[in-house]
């Protein structure tokens, strides 16, 4: 159909056409749907083997594009679609379909065979265990599928990779019902490793029956590649069917027989295979492993490679360094034991030279097995302390009561505390002797002393012009710096205050009043000079009383 330029179409004249043919796409396959008449005849023909081939070929084809049409329709929809074609007989249709020989046919059966998995993988696999109870295994309908993989002319195996695809998703337990009364995983696996493993892997064992791949050209190269890709798919999702299958067939060793293929991708394929099976940690696989001497190949394969650095070398040195850094005792102690000879010399990595460590420290333990559990015991209570277990501060907190506390108030031990009690009422109570000896107040000073973090009584001192002499003549004599615990001296446990005129506060009967008086600091200067002459030190340097 050949339409006007763009500058001549109308606006949303695209979108119109598409909703347009969205609709009738609907319309056609809800009007076939309901004629029941029409798809009876049409499976009839597809099935009977007197219809001629061109006449199959196209019915084949007209299916093809009914089920396309359908993934328009919505979910509700293109689910009574198909279950219209499951009760029609879609699957037993499509197996006849795939058991003829032109490969045209067979190409557009795979493309509806896609379509019935993609929307419901469980209906597939309830018919194909069904059909396995009247019909041999040669002509189950997975069976077919897996035949056609594996006979795909294809250079490049496009067909293959796609029905590689649909079997990845039939034995996917992700997508596997489990109900109250049955499970499906448990009895599709049963079927699939009874019925069709020996189908998929036929190429591999015929393959490697001896040291050499028998056909090493790059068809058959990729053909086992999308074989062993699924192994390992089933090596991760499934546990006891594939390790029963692997152990009893001796699919590993043969698996192996590729890591000496000239084709890098397919001996790689074999290297992650075998590395699936050691990262599950699984100690039948290790015994199996260890049996047949499994490593031998990869070992000979690592040291055939030499020192060039490629994906070779790489993934065999990170399935070793797994090895030693999970700390898998049974093949660090094989590997130790059969190839260390040939691994010694290898210094550009230590992984070698680790799991030789590893091995040493497992023989210690086994010699002496006193010491390994002395060694779990430290590793066990390492630093660990009761959390029960208070220390005697905590106790002492949590006893005592919060009216007890003052604000800013912190708990000392009973020792501790009465000690500095005793350092801090000493000197004050000498203080407080000697004010109640002056008559004549002139100043008064209130100091408020927050001593080691307790709030000490209030007190009033006083000093007068008339008993400064006085004063220094009593400290001189020595019963203040004596003290250790006194506020003039370094161990006093609070802060004490400054004689700087400047922050002194001093109270008259008036009030409180800020004195600043330059004259008289002179003087008290000059005071202090005399003093030092005499051999006193100066009032600032003795008494300091903390506020």
């Amino acid at each position: 159909m050949v339409l006007p330029t763009p500058s001549v179409f109308e606006e949303n004249m695209l979108s119109t056409l598409h909703s347009f043919i969205f609709f009738n796409k609907v319309e056609i396959v809800g009007m076939l749907q309901e004629d029941e008449k029409f798809l009876t005849d049409l499976f009839a023909q597809l099935t009977d083997e007197a219809t001629e081939d061109e006449k199959r070929q196209e019915l084949v084809n007209f299916l093809k594009e009914f089920c396309a049409f359908s993934q328009t329709l919505q979910p509700q929809n293109r689910d009574a679609f198909f279950k219209t074609l499951s009760n029609m007989g879609i699957l037993p249709a499509l197996e006849v379909i795939l058991g003829m020989d032109d490969a045209q046919v067979r190409t557009a059966a795979t493309d509806i065979f896609s379509y019935l998995v993609e929307y419901n993988p469980s209906m597939v696999r309830e018919f194909v265990m069904q059909e396995s109870q009247q019909n041999d295994d040669d002509i189950l309908l997975i069976n077919l599928i897996i035949e056609q993989m594996i006979c795909d002319t294809d250079p490049e195996l496009g067909g293959a990779v796609q029905l590689m695809g649909l079997l990845r998703t039939l034995v996917d337990p992700e997508n596997m019902l489990a109900t109250a009364n049955k499970t499906e995983k448990t009895e599709f696996l049963g079927f699939f490793y009874k019925h069709c493993m020996h189908v998929l892997t036929a190429p591999l064992l015929a393959n490697t029956t001896e040291d050499q791949p028998s056909k090493d050209d790059f068809q058959t190269a990729q053909l086992l590649a999308l074989i062993l890709e699924l192994l390992t798919f089933c090596v991760e999702h499934h546990t006891y069917h594939i390790k029963n299958y692997i152990i009893n067939k001796d699919i590993l060793r043969r698996v192996l027989v590729l890591m000496s293929s000239k084709h890098a991708f397919l001996a790689l394929c074999a290297l992650r295979f075998m590395r699936k099976i050691i990262g599950l940690k699984d100690e039948f696989y290790n015994r199996y492993i260890m049996k047949s001497c499994l490593f031998e190949p990869v070992i000979k394969a690592f040291l055939g490679n030499g020192s060039r650095y490629n994906l070779m070398n790489s993934a065999i040195l990170e399935m070793f360094e797994f090895i030693r850094v999970e700390d898998i005792k049974s093949l660090t102690a094989h590997v130790i034991e059969n190839y260390w000879k040939g691994l010694e010399d290898i210094e550009y990595v230590q992984t070698f030279k680790g799991l030789k460590l590893r091995f040493e420290q497992q023989k210690e333990r086994q010699d002496n097995p006193k010491l390994d559990s002395m060694r779990s015991i430290l590793r066990n209570h390492r630093f660990r302390r009761d959390a029960r277990t208070l220390e005697d501060e905590e106790e002492m907190w949590f006893n005592t009561e919060e009216d007890d506390l003052e604000d800013g108030e912190a708990m000392l031990p009973s020792g501790e505390k009465s000690k500095n009690d005793e350092d801090i009422m000493d000197p004050i109570n000498k203080f407080m002797e000697r004010k109640k000896l002056k008559d004549n107040e002139d100043k008064e000073v209130l100091p408020k002393s927050n001593l080691s973090g307790r709030q000490s009584p209030s007190f009033k001192l006083s000093f007068s012009s008339s008993t400064k002499a006085n004063l220094i003549n009593q400290s001189s004599g020595g019963a203040l710096a004596a003290s250790p615990g006194s506020p003039g001296s370094q161990g006093s446990p609070g802060p004490v205050a400054k004689s700087t005129p400047q922050t002194t506060a001093v109270t008259t009967k008036g009030g409180l009043v800020g004195l600043v008086d330059y004259p008289d600091d002179d003087e008290e200067e000059e005071d202090d000079e005399s003093e030092e002459k005499d051999g006193i030190p100066p009032v600032s340097q003795k008494v300091k009383i903390g506020s």
